[in-house]
């Protein structure tokens, strides 16, 4: 590592390699006091790791930016959850700096395997490995932090993926006319960015998507399938769409089989006709039938009396 990565991996103290950080972790005492105390408290600190945030951790997630990580939760939720992942969302990671001083960070985003009941941090001194992916949303206080200094100690931490989505205008509270996004993926352990592909997606292994943004729209598809993911409201509309679809089609199928049963009655009806019209023919045949024997007889009878019944009277 340059001599400028080590002063700024210092200047946010972090693990230099996360191997050495877990040997650290595994090998050295740790030490009690976390880096989240403020100075001016010697003694007698919360132990509550939630205890002393910073401005910045408190800051609520309003606005575009709290709007758009929940999309993303909510987007991602269910698809992840079929493939055994989760997400953490607003949620602590804590580990070690190059001192052995248990230190935190809140990524707005978190992937982990899909853990029931939902924990409220991420602790590195307890999970077997860090978290495959952190997705950050640029705020305006946090615009030159996700960007710069973030890529320093998640590349540190050993995050496979990082995902930056540019879509706050700096020092404003407004979504970007058309949203940059920034995927690192750790390459000899650094995060290296990536280029998108000729389609304009950026790859996701981790979570087997591929990402891209068109205007202020963010797309998500499915590598395999090629699905597109929908939000709750998203796939509303699109069931929606999709009921209407098959409402018409079973008004069609109904109309055609209407038509059907219309036609088949047509045909019984025929067919009852036709067996009419074959039953007077037999009842007609009979009763010419009928008629021949009683000409026969009568034709007989005069014979029997000394006339011809084909002789034409005088």
């Amino acid at each position: 590592m340059n001599i400028a990565l080590q002063k700024i991996s210092k200047s946010l103290k972090t693990p230099l390699n996360y191997k050495v950080y877990r040997t650290k972790v595994d090998n050295k005492k740790k030490v009690d006091r976390p880096g989240w105390i403020p100075p001016e408290i010697t003694a007698n600190w919360n132990i509550d790791p939630y205890a002393y945030q910073t401005e910045e951790e408190t800051m609520p997630q309003g606005g575009p930016h709290g709007q758009l990580s929940g999309y993303l939760y909510e987007l991602l939720h269910s698809y992840l959850e079929k493939r055994g992942l989760m997400l953490l969302l607003d949620s602590f990671l804590f580990y070690r700096d190059q001192y052995n001083i248990k230190q935190r960070i809140g990524p707005d985003l978190l992937l982990m395997p899909l853990r029931k009941p939902v924990p409220s941090s991420y602790d590195l001194d307890t999970e077997i490995s860090p978290p495959s992916c952190i997705i950050e949303i640029t705020s305006p206080e946090s615009h030159h932090k996700d960007l710069d200094k973030n890529i320093v100690l998640y590349s540190s931490l050993g995050i496979s993926t990082y995902l930056v989505i540019d879509a706050i205008i700096p020092h404003k509270d407004e979504l970007r006319e058309q949203i940059e996004l920034h995927v690192f993926k750790e390459i000899s352990g650094k995060l290296i960015e990536k280029n998108p592909n000729k389609e304009g997606y950026l790859i996701l292994p981790e979570m087997g998507l591929k990402i891209k943004a068109e205007g202020q729209k963010i797309i998500l598809v499915d590598k395999l399938t090629g699905d597109v993911l929908f939000d709750m409201a998203k796939l509303k509309d699109v069931l929606e769409v999709e009921i209407t679809l098959a409402k018409t089609e079973a008004q069609r199928a109904d109309v055609a089989e209407q038509r059907v049963e219309a036609e088949a009655q047509r045909a019984n009806a025929a067919e009852q006709r036709v067996e009419a019209e074959a039953q007077r023919a037999n009842v007609a045949e009979k009763q010419v039938n009928k008629e021949k024997q009683r000409a026969e007889r009568l034709a007989q009878l005069l014979r029997e009396h000394g006339l011809d019944p084909d002789k034409e009277c005088a």
